[in-house]
C-alpha cells in the first residue's frame, strides 16, 4: 500500500513525481476550494495542475470533465486546458493521504490575461465565435441522459430550479417573507420556461456553466477558455444567460458588447433564441444559482463579500417575472441540427478513433458510443 502524504507539501510533490515533474517550480494560484497551481518544468514546458479539494471524492465526474476536454482539443476549433496523463497513462492521480485519497489532475498552460482587462467590440465578437464552437461541440459530444449519467450531478436544468426549494427554508429569517415568495414564483417561471424549451440536442448538451469573462483569456489577440470544473448539462441559452449577466456590470457599453457577442457566435451557428426576451427564464436560473451560492457558501469570506450583490438580483428577479414570455426558439434549429448531426458526429466519431495514437480508453469508450448512437439516430430520422 503506498504510504500517505502527511501535509500539502507531501501531496503537492507525490503529484508532481506522478507526472515525472519533481523538482519542477510551482506556484499557487487559488486555494478557495481546490487548490490551483502554475507548474513551470525544467524543460521550460509549464501546466496547470489542479489538487482537489479534501471533500471531493467523486472520480467519476472528474474523469467526465477530463474526457470531454480531452475531445475538445482533438476537435480543435478552440483553445482550451488540455489534460495531461501520467506516468501510469492515466487522466487522473490519486494521493494517499492522511484525511483520504486526493485527487489531482494535470493540464498544458493556456497563456493569456482575463478578457475583462481590455473587453472591446472585436473581442466581443471573438468570445461569440469561441462559445458556438463550444457549443457545436457540445452538441457533437455524447447527449448527457440517464442512460450515461455524464456529470448529472453538475445540473443547470429544470433540476437545479426545483432544488433551490429545499434551501430557501433554511435562510428564511435572512431572505424575508417577499424575497422568498419572489424566489417561489422564480422558480416556477424557470422552470416552465425551461420545459417549453425542452432538451433536444439543438439546445440542450453539455455546457461550460461558468463563462465569466475572468475564463475568457486574451493572448496575442486570440482568446482561449479555460476553468471547465462547472462543466455540466443544461441549455445552451444558460451559458449565454451567464455571460450576459457579466455585461451587466457596465450598463454603458453593453448594448454593443452585447450585439457583437451575437454577431460573433451567429457566424458559426444559429443564435439558439429568436429575441432576447427568450433568455428571462435562464436569466432567472443564473440568478436563482448565484443566490444559492450565496447563502450556501461554506467560505464566510466568500459569502460576505458576494452578499452585496444580492439586492441587484432580487430586483432583476421582480424585472424579468413581470416581463412576457415570447415563443420557444426551439422550432428554428432543430430541425438543421436533427437532420444533419448524426452524419457530423459519426465523422468526428470516426476521425478521433482513426487518429493513429494512443487515446484514454475513456475518451475512446465516449467516441465509439457517439459513432453507435449517431448511427442508430440516423436510421430513426431516415
Amino acid at each position: 500500500m503506498a504510504e500517505s502524504a502527511t501535509n500539502n507539501e507531501g501531496i503537492r510533490n507525490a503529484v508532481l513525481d506522478a507526472y515525472a515533474l519533481s523538482g519542477a517550480q510551482i506556484h499557487l494560484l487559488q486555494s478557495r476550494w481546490n487548490h490551483i497551481y502554475r507548474v513551470e518544468a525544467a524543460d521550460g514546458a509549464r501546466y496547470s495542475l489542479r489538487i482537489c479539494a479534501p471533500e471531493f471524492k467523486d472520480r467519476r465526474w472528474m474523469q467526465d470533465e477530463l474526457a470531454f476536454l480531452d475531445f475538445v482539443a482533438e476537435v480543435g476549433t478552440i483553445c482550451a486546458p488540455r489534460p495531461v496523463r501520467n506516468r501510469d497513462g492515466a487522466l487522473i492521480t490519486a494521493i494517499p493521504a492522511e484525511e483520504g485519497e486526493r485527487l489531482a489532475c494535470l493540464f498544458e498552460w493556456v497563456e493569456g490575461e482575463p478578457s475583462y482587462r481590455n473587453l472591446t467590440v472585436d473581442m466581443m465578437a471573438q468570445i461569440g465565435r469561441l462559445t458556438a464552437h463550444l457549443h457545436e461541440i457540445g452538441r457533437a459530444f455524447l447527449f448527457p441522459d440517464a442512460t450515461n449519467g455524464f456529470r448529472a450531478d453538475y445540473r443547470y436544468d429544470q433540476a437545479l430550479a426545483r432544488s433551490h426549494r429545499e434551501w430557501i427554508p433554511e435562510h428564511r429569517a435572512e431572505i424575508g417573507p417577499e424575497n422568498e415568495a419572489l424566489l417561489q414564483r422564480a422558480i416556477d417561471f424557470v422552470v416552465e420556461g425551461m420545459d417549453r424549451v425542452g432538451q433536444a440536442r439543438a439546445t440542450y448538451g453539455v455546457i461550460h456553466a461558468d463563462l465569466h469573462f475572468g475564463n475568457f483569456l486574451v493572448h496575442n489577440g486570440q482568446v482561449s477558455l479555460i476553468d471547465f470544473d462547472q462543466l455540466g448539462r443544461g441549455h445552451y441559452c444558460y451559458d449565454i444567460a451567464f455571460l450576459l449577466t457579466e455585461l451587466y456590470d457596465e450598463p454603458e457599453s453593453q448594448p454593443a458588447r452585447w450585439q457583437a457577442f451575437k454577431a460573433g457566435y451567429a457566424e458559426v451557428t444559429p443564435l439558439p433564441f429568436d429575441d432576447d426576451a427568450e433568455l428571462a427564464p435562464f436569466l432567472i436560473a443564473v440568478g436563482l444559482a448565484f443566490l444559492d451560492w450565496v447563502y450556501n457558501a461554506p467560505n464566510p469570506q466568500v459569502r460576505a463579500e458576494k452578499m452585496r450583490y444580492a439586492p441587484g438580483v432580487y430586483r432583476m428577479l421582480r424585472e424579468k417575472i413581470g416581463a412576457r414570455q415570447v415563443h420557444s426558439p426551439v422550432d428554428k434549429i432543430s430541425k438543421r441540427q436533427t437532420i444533419s448531426e448524426p452524419t457530423e458526429r459519426i465523422e468526428i466519431a470516426q476521425k478521433l478513433l482513426g487518429a493513429g495514437r494512443a487515446f484514454s480508453p475513456e475518451r475512446d469508450a465516449v467516441a465509439e458510443l457517439m459513432a453507435e448512437r449517431a448511427t442508430d439516430e440516423r436510421t430513426y430520422d431516415g
